[in-house]
């Protein structure tokens, strides 16, 4: 009785609710990811993997629209410069009118770092002509003994380990000595 029940339920639902059938490209890109699911699973349990039973492997390349991009890097940078304005440059503390809302901007990084992005500040860093970034100014200093950066204008982005934003930097350089 409980069985006939069960399967009148059952059909009023699908009645109701009627599920379409998946499309066969959805089908085909299901069985794509369980197949990477099952070979990532003997790779963890030290199985042959699919390059050594002689099937093809398949790559994922993540593709993530421009706009996305921009954005994030947009948010990115809007928290570089908000960090850099709410901290005392001489201690390293955000001042006390700011400190609550540092905390928002410190959550604000760590969802930045969950995703991927890594903001790089070159600040006090040493410098080498070669390096990704673009030198917007450079000003002679007489207590450097070798070029660094005096400050960072805009950081470098990456997201997984790539660069997607070239820092812009000023940086002080060896001053000429003076001849008499």
């Amino acid at each position: 009785m409980k069985n006939s029940t069960k399967l009148k339920k059952q059909r009023l639902l699908q009645a109701k609710f009627p599920v379409p059938a998946a499309p066969s490209a959805d089908l085909a890109s299901i069985d794509k990811t369980l197949h990477a699911i099952r070979d990532l699973q003997a790779r963890q349990q030290g199985e042959q993997t699919p390059q050594a039973q002689g099937r093809p492997v398949e790559r994922f390349v993540e593709v993530v629209p421009a706009n996305v991009t921009k954005g994030l890097v947009a948010i990115a940078n809007s928290y570089f410069r908000a960090r850099k304005k709410m901290l005392d440059p001489t201690t390293g503390e955000p001042h006390e009118a700011m400190s609550r809302v540092y905390k928002d901007i410190e959550r604000i990084s760590r969802h930045l770092e969950e995703m991927g992005f890594k903001i790089q500040n070159h600040t006090g860093d040493a410098y080498d002509d070669g390096q990704p970034m673009k030198v917007i100014t450079s000003n002679p200093r007489p207590e450097a003994a070798r070029k660094y950066v005096l400050e960072t204008l805009l950081p470098t982005i990456y997201w997984n380990d790539k660069i997607i934003q070239h820092g812009e930097i000023e940086i002080a350089v060896p001053s000429a000595p003076k001849t008499i």
